[in-house]
């Protein structure tokens, strides 16, 4: 990963962090690129309890081009990824990873 990719993903972090109405204890948001589209689901803990209905305030399709952008980059140095999670928890780091 080049920083390039990394001020990417800290938009789309930014995006769907900021994007969580109902606030969170921790988030984990799975992404699937492939030809043409983006499958994505998001996981919000709040108080111990998991949800995959969060309440956003996001465009998914803003989402939809970073990914897009970073799947290119990848394939380009040869690192052929077909999906990441993105994972966080309050007050800890993000952590990225690669699905192949």
């Amino acid at each position: 990963m080049i920083t390039e990719d990394i001020e990417i993903f800290n938009k789309i972090f930014q995006m769907v962090e900021e994007g969580i109405v109902q606030g969170y204890d921790a988030f984990r948001y799975e992404v699937e690129v492939g030809e043409s589209y983006m499958e994505a689901e998001l996981t919000v803990e709040k108080d111990g309890v998991e949800v995959t209905d969060a309440e956003i305030s996001f465009n998914i399709s803003d989402v939809y081009f970073l990914a897009e952008e970073l799947k290119e980059n990848a394939v380009r140095r040869g690192e052929p990824w077909r999906s990441f999670v993105m994972s966080y928890r309050e007050g800890e780091q993000v952590r990225i990873k690669f699905n192949y």
